[in-house]
């Protein structure tokens, strides 16, 4: 989990992680300079539960090196992506996790999720609907319909991703893309978040220029094609298993 001036809606999260995590389970929390009492939430839940690992950020502001602190710190074989505003539904993470048991292949899984407002009343259904959400390269290279904070995936990926290209749009079609080019993937029609959007989303999808796009979609696919033979490797060698 990435944090940034989390309050109020942080403590909700939280909570619905922590009642799923089992005893050898680790919650990495990153947070980057938060001063609206956050960071002194997260210290206090840290010193009761060992599962809890924060790290502080404070110097390089951002999403992306925010979650990059959090990923280079994560020990387990399966990791789970969290913003700091949305719930998780019961069973989210034994769902997800019998389906990497039973497939060897499988690198990442996204599941759905249903939106909320600020106060927690439904705003849509399925983020899947009304994203059009599904796997292929071309299609998330055009228009990305990875979500972060609905995404799960193997360790071994981490190989591959970090540290993140500095000019990539976001961590999730980076990290979605190369879970495509790398092995076998999942989009999961089942509701197993609530994602909330609120005015102040740190990763509220605004708007665009077409020029910042442009050098957007550049930059990914640059990044991308470096990486088509370690992802070739990583293929073959989870195929191996």
């Amino acid at each position: 989990m990435a944090t940034y001036q989390g309050m109020p809606f942080i403590a909700a999260q939280m909570d619905s992680i922590l009642a799923q995590l089992a005893p050898g389970d680790e919650l990495v929390v990153s947070d980057n300079g938060s001063t609206d009492g956050t960071q002194g939430y997260l210290q206090s839940i840290a010193q009761k539960d060992p599962r809890v690992r924060l790290l502080s950020l404070p110097s390089e502001k951002g999403i992306l090196p925010n979650f990059q602190n959090a990923l280079q710190h994560c020990r387990g074989d399966i990791i789970f992506l969290s913003d700091q505003d949305d719930i998780w539904k019961p069973g989210k993470m034994n769902t997800i996790s019998s389906l990497f048991d039973t497939q060897p292949k499988l690198m990442a899984v996204q599941a759905d999720a249903d939106i909320i407002d600020a106060e927690g009343r439904p705003i849509a259904s399925s983020f899947f609907s009304q994203r059009r959400c599904g796997p292929g390269l071309w299609k998330n290279f055009c228009k990305n319909t990875w979500q972060g904070c609905s995404m799960a995936f193997r360790r071994s990926l981490l190989d591959l991703a970090l540290p993140f290209p500095p000019k990539i749009p976001m961590h999730d079609v980076w990290l979605g893309m190369l879970a495509e080019m790398a092995g076998d993937v999942l989009f999961l029609p089942e509701v197993l978040t609530s994602y909330r959007r609120h005015s102040d989303n740190q990763s509220l999808e605004k708007p665009a220029g077409v020029r910042q796009v442009i050098l957007w979609r550049f930059h990914l696919g640059s990044a991308i094609l470096a990486k088509i033979s370690a992802a070739q490797r990583l293929r073959r060698k989870s195929t191996a298993k």
